[in-house]
């Protein structure tokens, strides 16, 4: 049976597939079956899933955290995109202030907006730092007029991160809202339940438990082949909600 990405679902995705999976089982008599049991356990658990996502959907802080992340990364990508455009000045000196400025973005790497929230914010601030510590970037702030970019840079991010740690104090406040944890009692259901199909599918003679592992498979299937195109396309990144930074990219 193939194993599904569940640590790699984004929160959403991983909230209808057990929905789903649920679906399929219940569209056998569950009783007879004998699942009756594993299938309230994780059904219980998905209840709790699903009230903590529409929570987290709703949350004014949520949204903050997702405005705040859009303004600091258009701050960034402006800031850059100017240095580049000064790349292919005709004033030497201005080319140079703007090649030595580019350098020092490009060691941290590429795709820097679309990393996890955490790291992005460390990037950008210790970038920032750079550009009003070293002489020779300091000067090139003031030789391509980049102050004010540099200051919209800053100030989006620091507003990023204090949201962001406000809404880490609301998530350990709130039990309800630590989707993390509840993905986790929710996996371990899920197996559960998986497992006492797959024994009576051994053991018994019921077409039913063959029928329900089949579904389930094709099921599966579909939804890693959507992670796997993420994957594929570069932008299987964190960006569902920000709980799904700490969400590593393991199967189950």
């Amino acid at each position: 049976m193939t194993t599904p990405y569940v640590t790699r679902y984004r929160n959403g995705e991983y909230l209808q597939y057990m929905k789903d999976v649920l679906e399929l089982v219940n569209k056998q008599d569950v009783d007879t079956l004998l699942l009756t049991n594993q299938r309230n356990a994780l059904t219980g658990i998905v209840s709790q899933i699903d009230n903590a996502f529409q929570q987290s959907l709703g949350s004014s802080l949520t949204q903050g955290i997702i405005e705040l992340d859009d303004r600091r990364d258009k701050a960034f990508m402006g800031f850059k995109s100017v240095i580049n455009g000064f790349s292919y000045h005709y004033d030497a000196a201005k080319k140079v202030h703007a090649l030595n400025a580019l350098s020092a973005i490009e060691k941290y790497g590429k795709d820097i907006t679309r990393k996890s929230y955490q790291e992005e914010t460390a990037i950008i601030s210790s970038l920032i730092t750079d550009f009003e510590s070293q002489p020779e970037l300091v000067t090139a702030v003031t030789e391509l007029s980049l102050t004010d970019w540099l200051t919209e840079l800053k100030t989006a991010n620091i507003a990023f991160a204090s949201k962001y740690l406000e809404r880490v104090g609301d998530t350990a406040a709130n039990p309800l809202a630590n989707l993390v944890e509840l993905r986790s009692q929710a996996t371990v259901a899920y197996r559960v339940l998986i497992s006492h199909i797959q024994a009576h599918q051994v053991l018994n003679t019921n077409a039913a438990y063959s029928i329900i592992i089949d579904e389930i498979d094709v099921l599966t299937k579909q939804y890693n082949l959507v992670v796997d195109n993420r994957t594929s396309s570069g932008t299987d990144s964190p960006i569902d909600l920000p709980i799904d930074d700490d969400i590593t990219g393991e199967a189950v």
